[in-house]
């Protein structure tokens, strides 16, 4: 058993922890939706779909991330596009109808979390070398 590890493999760590996390966001969402609805009879099914598949795809491509899986990280970066899409339409119809911008919560849990995760999975494929210079880099900076 090879117990090394390479310093990619942190960003991936961090990677996975927001996506679990996103993933259950994704999840109590898909919830809500439902609720709505049921109980509702104006209520569409379609955002419970969508944000049910979305939670499917985060926490599938979540368990198969590695940085040996292209598959898994194009997964991972189209879903996080996806909701980066939705939050611009989002933010640009807050803008033009209530001319203010969203909640700090949704816009957390819709552009900086999937930015983050896009950034530290793009991160995580760099030269292993490169990412532990930079890692070295700023420790030494804050020193």
């Amino acid at each position: 058993m090879e117990t090394t590890r390479r310093p990619s493999d942190d960003f991936l760590d961090i990677a996975r922890a927001l996506l679990l996390l996103q993933g259950s966001i994704l999840v109590a969402t898909t919830i809500e939706a439902l609720v709505w609805a049921i109980f509702f009879p104006g209520a569409s099914g379609s955002p419970a779909v969508m944000s049910g598949a979305a939670a499917v795809a985060i926490l599938i491509g979540r368990t198969r991330l590695r940085v040996d899986r292209r598959w898994a990280r194009r997964l991972v970066f189209l879903v996080e596009g996806l909701i980066l899409l939705t939050a611009t339409i989002n933010v640009a119809i807050e803008l033009a109808l209530a001319h203010g911008l969203p909640p700090m919560v949704a816009a957390l849990t819709q552009i900086v979390l999937p930015v983050s995760v896009i950034a530290l999975v793009r991160r995580s494929t760099r030269h292993p070398n490169t990412a532990a210079r930079a890692g070295a880099s700023i420790l030494q900076g804050a020193s």
